[in-house]
Order: C-alpha cells, then sequence, then structure tokens
C-alpha cells in the first residue's frame, strides 16, 4: 500500500484516462447527440414499460429514457433486436469527447471520452495489440445487436443511490426489452455496476426479468483502498490547513466546495481545473466517499439477484519494485564500490506489489461473482540502475503515465485492452449460444 499511497499524494488516483478522443460513431443519430447535450440535466422518472413486444413506436419509448439512454446503432426507426446497454462509471461518459459536454472540445479540462469507443491499444503483456477496433466497433458488428449505451454522466460525480440514475436505469432496461422482446445484456465499468445492483433491488423479479448476461468491469463491489488513502491524505491536508492563516483555511475548503458543487451539478463540467486535480477534489465529494471501502453507502448496495450469473473483469498489476532510496547514479556507484570489497549491494526495497487495476483491488472487482476474467500485467520498476530507471521511463512513455494508474491494466484504461475486449465479446457470444 505504500507505493500506491505514494502514487495518490501526487493526485494522480482515478484520473479518467486521456486518451485521444475516438471520433464519434457515425451511426449515432444526431438527435440522439443533441437530446443528450441540450436535456442532459434534466431528470427522468422511470416508468413501468409495456410489455416485451408490445412497442410498435421506437420513438415513444425511447423518447421517455431520454436523456440517458443513446442509440449507438442504427436509427430510431430500425428494430432492436439482442439489446446491448453500456453502463459507464465515476466521472465519466459513454459519449465519444466531442459530444460528452458543453465545452468546446478543445478544453483539457472536460470529461474523459467514452471508455467504451477508445481504440484497443494493447495486450496485458504491453505489447501492441493487433485489432485496434474499440470495444464498440466490435459489438456493433455482432450479428442482429443493436447496441445502446446508458449515459449519466451530467450526474456522474454523485453517489448512484442518491440520484435518478438507478430508477432512469431500470426504466431504460425495461424500454429496451419491450422494444425487443428480448432480454438486455450490460456491461457495465466501475460505479456503472453500483447503479446496476440498485437498478435490479436484490429481487430475481421486476427489472431483473429482463436481464441477461452481465459483465462488470472494475466495478468497485468492496470498495476501493485507494479511494479510503486519498480521502487521508484529504484530511491531512486540511489538518495541515488548520494552522495556517485564516485566509488559507477558509479559501481551500471554499474552491473544493464550490467545484463539487459545479460538478455535481454537472460532472462534465470539469470545474475548470486539470482532470487530476478535479478527480482529487471530487473525492471529497458525494460519490467519491461513497466509494471508500466500508463506507455506509456501500453497504447498502442490494445483492446481485440470484438469478443472474455475473461475469466480472479485474486488473490485476503485479509490479516488482527495486529501489536504493537514493538516484539510480549514486546507488549504481554505491554498488560498484562495494562490490570491489567483495560485498553485494542490495536494494533497499524489492517487493512484488499486487495493485489491483490502481484504483479497485481485485478482490473488490470480483465480489460475488459467478465467473471472472483476469486480466494481468507484469512490469518491473528497477529504480536501482540508470538503465532500470531509463526503462522505467520507456514504459511511462509507451502507456502514457505510470503503472498502475496508466497501461492495459489500469481503471480506466481497461477497454483499451484486447483481451479484455475479447473476453467481453466472447462472453456475449457465449450466453446467446
Amino acid at each position: 500500500m505504500t507505493f500506491l499511497s505514494a502514487i495518490a499524494a501526487g493526485a494522480l488516483i482515478g484520473v479518467p484516462g486521456l486518451a485521444s478522443a475516438a471520433q464519434a460513431d457515425p451511426a449515432v443519430s444526431a438527435a440522439s447527440v443533441a437530446a443528450i447535450v441540450s436535456a442532459a440535466a434534466r431528470p427522468m422518472v422511470s416508468s413501468t414499460a409495456p410489455a416485451p413486444g408490445t412497442v410498435t413506436d421506437a420513438a415513444s419509448c425511447l423518447s421517455g429514457t431520454s436523456p440517458y439512454l443513446i442509440r449507438l446503432t442504427g436509427t430510431d426507426g430500425d428494430p432492436v433486436r439482442n439489446p446491448v446497454l453500456l453502463v459507464h462509471g465515476w466521472l465519466s461518459t459513454a459519449m465519444p469527447e466531442a459530444e460528452a459536454g458543453p465545452r468546446p472540445v478543445t478544453t483539457s479540462t472536460g470529461i474523459a471520452n467514452s471508455p467504451f469507443s477508445r481504440p484497443v491499444e494493447w495486450s496485458s503483456d504491453g505489447e501492441p495489440a493487433v485489432d485496434l477496433r474499440s470495444l464498440q466497433e466490435r459489438l456493433t458488428e455482432l450479428p442482429d445487436t443493436s447496441v445502446f449505451a446508458f449515459d449519466y454522466s451530467s450526474i456522474a460525480a454523485l453517489w448512484v443511490g442518491h440520484t435518478a440514475t438507478s430508477p432512469a436505469l431500470a426504466g431504460a432496461i425495461e424500454c429496451l426489452a419491450a422494444l425487443s422482446g428480448e432480454k438486455v445484456d450490460i456491461v457495465a465499468h466501475s460505479m456503472g455496476g453500483l447503479a446496476l445492483r440498485y437498478a435490479l433491488g436484490g429481487s430475481d423479479e421486476g427489472v431483473t426479468v429482463h436481464v441477461g448476461q452481465v459483465i462488470t468491469v472494475a466495478t468497485p463491489n468492496e470498495g476501493s483502498e485507494v479511494a479510503s488513502v486519498v480521502s487521508g491524505i484529504g484530511e491531512a491536508t486540511e489538518a495541515v490547513f488548520s494552522s495556517a492563516s485564516v485566509l488559507a483555511q477558509i479559501a481551500l475548503p471554499a474552491i473544493v466546495g464550490i467545484c463539487n458543487r459545479e460538478m455535481e451539478s454537472d460532472a462534465r463540467v470539469g470545474c475548470d481545473i486539470p482532470p487530476s486535480v478535479r478527480t482529487v477534489f471530487a473525492v471529497a465529494g458525494d460519490g467519491g466517499q461513497a466509494l471508500r471501502a466500508g463506507s455506509v453507502e456501500l453497504s447498502s448496495v442490494p445483492a446481485w439477484p440470484t438469478s443472474l450469473r455475473i461475469h466480472a473483469i479485474a486488473g490485476d498489476y503485479r509490479i516488482h519494485l527495486t529501489s536504493g532510496l537514493v538516484p539510480p547514479e549514486a546507488f549504481t556507484a554505491m554498488r560498484d564500490l562495494a562490490r570491489g570489497f567483495g560485498f553485494d549491494l542490495a536494494p533497499a526495497v524489492d517487493e512484488t506489489i499486487e495493485a489491483g487495476d490502481g484504483i479497485v483491488e481485485v478482490s473488490s472487482s470480483t465480489a460475488d461473482a459467478a465467473s471472472t476474467f483476469i486480466a494481468r500485467c507484469e512490469v518491473s520498476i528497477d529504480l536501482t540502475t540508470t538503465d532500470g530507471a531509463a526503462q522505467f521511463g520507456d514504459i511511462a512513455d509507451r502507456f502514457g503515465g505510470i503503472p498502475p494508474l496508466a497501461g492495459p491494466c489500469a481503471h480506466d484504461r481497461l477497454f483499451e485492452n484486447d483481451d479484455v475486449v475479447r473476453d467481453i465479446v466472447e462472453t456475449l457470444e457465449a450466453s446467446r449460444g
């Protein structure tokens, strides 16, 4: 936990992946995009959908779930077959960056683009992937499959048990079941899996009867120890400021409070601060506090209905860290000197850290699942020599950040891992026989 705490202190925890924005899927209708952008803050009250197979006008059902339900394949007039619903997580979105929010596309503080539409980059071994198609693209190529996204990005900074998110998700599932006459397969990322648990209410009746295969990716079923660490750092910072000037004591809490209120009214705005800082601020808010391991909110999340078989996917970074606790140049010189006297100077730190996906532990991601897929990434970080430090720099450059918060097994980058995307598609295909 020491290594993760150090990273957390660097204000990098939980930062949504900043991969280049994928181009919008041409299959997404302009009307659907306009509905999301213009009405994202409008509350939606779930109502009981018509019986499966009785709906003939798709637009009437879909309009009742606007602005949350977005069609990613076909047009509103096309029939719905074998529906797959994508549900995003905390401080995220299901729309490409160009349509993710009201701010200009060029902003550096806006919300990250949809993880489902990002091109695949790697395999778990860190090698470049051969098939670079995104999960969304691969799902649209499944036979007779209609792909939808449930986008609650306007309120994604809030805890899903305190908002209209879960009732709206229940209504979206009922709508798709009614339109297709078939069960709805669901892929949920991170807090999206908890939103789904709330929507199903722990019952084998009601909405659950309309659900087919459920795949969760990095869902913090037992919370996140890293969120607890970041929260602790925030409390320590507050203690430091308590001895500062009166102005400082007032200023920082006020800024954090104002920022959180802005994000809680529309999480896509970004609070006009860098994404890493915004995320750390959000940990002090409603959703961030609830995601801490052992929180009261997590204890109230309904269990998965027993009739469903949950397939859980987790990222599993195994980081072998060696360090002399001094700059590599100094350690190399010290080791060479020791060898001249017949001694071998061992690193002060030599351990393998099980870091999960950098945010959520494997045990939390896979809790209560009937089947699992673990994307394991093994990384060696050698800070004892100049060559090792240079290799670590190469890894950070290649992954666009420092593992476990970047690369193929990182929380917000798992959909860029070919092994993960293939497992999702294969699991959906297998569930259909």
